[in-house]
């Protein structure tokens, strides 16, 4: 493994940044969905087109896809969870960009050191 110094500062920035999410706070690999519904209750607001809204959690248990009621009380929590996934999941990606090009770039030179046999 290289010493933190000759890593470039955009890869370390990365690094650094999904380690403080992995270590630092809960990740939900899953979707919000708002869905909205009409309860069937005479006089109610939704019988006059103006539908009950609820916040879901769309994740997979197992190989099922579940659909698992958000209170509101939750909601800002939950939210937060799932955006933390996803900027692990952007970050894992560019820090996978970055190893890749170091990978082809290291290819690239031991190929020339060879007379073109590295391809």
């Amino acid at each position: 493994m290289r010493h933190r110094s000759h890593i470039p500062a955009g890869e370390r920035a990365v690094r650094s940044r999904l380690a403080e999410l992995v270590h630092g706070q809960k990740l939900l690999c899953a979707s919000l969905v708002s869905m909205s519904r009409t309860c069937g209750k005479q006089g109610c607001k939704c019988t006059r087109g103006d539908p009950h809204v609820s916040l879901y959690l769309s994740t997979r248990v197992g190989r099922v896809r579940k659909m698992i009621y958000i209170p509101p009380s939750w909601e800002r929590s939950v939210r937060s969870w799932v955006e933390a996934y996803r900027e692990a999941q952007r970050l894992t990606e560019q820090l996978s960009q970055s190893c890749l090009d170091g990978f082809l770039k290291e290819k690239q030179r031991a190929g020339e050191s060879k007379g073109g046999r590295g391809r």
